[in-house]
Order: structure tokens, then C-alpha cells, then sequence
């Protein structure tokens, strides 16, 4: 088991879930915390580089991923088979994300030291 807290977001991009795991997940560095975001469902497009719009809800959400990635160097997940039941896979994704199968997702939960599903 390792430190790191795992944020899964699975909302829905109409309500505010998925902007609120990429806070979340982006929060949890200030308080000394390692931290991976895992992105399935509707918030799997939020690793496209080309991310939807999620009005005024969702606004900055764009620059704190990136500045999880980035800043925080953090690692990103977008599961696979999310993109491929939208119609996504093969989009191009944001630099530092990567595609995982969805038969990871239970271990990556259970190699953190929790899993917080938003």
C-alpha cells in the first residue's frame, strides 16, 4: 500500500462532480498529500486534449488539471473503455495522461492509501 490518495471521478458533466474531483485531487498536494486521478465514465473526457466545455459550473477546470499535471506532476488516468462507449478512443489526450484498461482501476484503488470516488 502507498500514501497516495486515489481520487476516481465518475460524474456526470452536467452537475459538478467532476469538476469537484479535479479540485479535490488538485487540494490534496497543498496538504502534503501524494495524490492520482482516475477518470472514468463522462469525466474520461476531461483527459482529451481537446476537453468539453462544462459552463459556468466547471469554470477553471481546464487550468487546474493541467496544473496537476504540471505543477503537481501527477498522474492522470482515463480509462479506456469510457472513451471507446462515448465514441472518444483514439482522441488525442492531454500531455502526461494515460489510458488504463478497466480491470486496473480495482488495484489502483487498492494500492492507495484511499480511494475517494466523486
Amino acid at each position: 500500500m502507498s500514501d497516495e490518495i486515489v481520487v476516481l471521478a465518475r460524474g456526470n458533466l452536467a452537475g459538478e462532480q467532476a469538476a469537484l474531483a479535479v479540485r479535490v485531487a488538485l487540494a490534496l498536494p497543498l496538504a502534503g498529500l501524494s495524490v492520482r486521478l482516475v477518470l472514468v465514465d463522462a469525466a474520461s473526457t476531461l483527459g482529451l486534449a481537446s476537453a468539453p466545455d462544462l459552463g459556468p459550473r466547471g469554470g477553471g477546470v481546464d487550468r487546474e488539471l493541467d496544473a496537476l499535471l504540471r505543477e503537481e506532476e501527477a498522474p492522470v488516468l482515463v480509462e479506456s473503455e469510457s472513451l471507446e462507449a462515448l465514441g472518444l478512443a483514439g482522441r488525442p489526450l492531454r500531455p502526461g495522461v494515460e489510458v488504463v484498461p478497466r480491470r486496473r482501476l480495482a488495484d489502483i484503488c487498492a494500492a492507495g492509501r484511499s480511494c475517494l470516488v466523486i
